[in-house]
């Protein structure tokens, strides 16, 4: 696969999946081994099945969601983004630190997310997110 391509497979998860709820997609985006690694799993996510749960699971804890994606680098099976995502909580939210009563608070945060795409697919994903600036709009904690 080219860079190009491999930047059209994760443009493709975020605006059809991630954004459009369209869980389903993920059969056809990542690998069926692929390897997720998420700061609120406690380890990795392994195989699609694995990856559908999880990303229905963080669906299911806002009610409004949207990415916009800033910069998007790709070289050789690697794609980074440099990404803000904002949303609206429908229930509780599990931190690392514990559940937050958020319900209807709206919260935004930069992340950056590396990507393999090995034949056109999702193999591997890293997640990097500013997780206590969210707990700080939130209110969960004071500055």
């Amino acid at each position: 696969m080219f860079p190009a391509e491999n930047k059209s497979v994760v443009r493709r998860y975020f605006e059809q999946v991630i954004d459009g709820g369209r869980i389903e997609l993920l059969d056809e985006l990542a690998a069926a081994d692929c390897i997720i690694h998420r700061p609120e799993a406690a380890g990795p996510i392994r195989g699609v099945a694995a990856f559908k749960q999880a990303v229905g699971k963080i669906l299911a804890v806002y009610s409004e969601f949207h990415t916009t994606i800033h910069d998007m680098i790709a070289g050789d099976d690697k794609v980074v983004c440099r990404l803000t995502h904002k949303g609206v909580h429908a229930t509780n939210w599990t931190s690392r630190i514990g559940t937050h009563a958020v319900a209807g608070k709206p919260v935004s945060w930069p992340a950056i997310a590396i990507f393999r795409v090995q034949e056109g697919r999702i193999a591997e994903e890293w997640v990097c997110r500013d997780e206590l600036g969210m707990l700080i709009q939130l209110g969960a904690l004071a500055r």
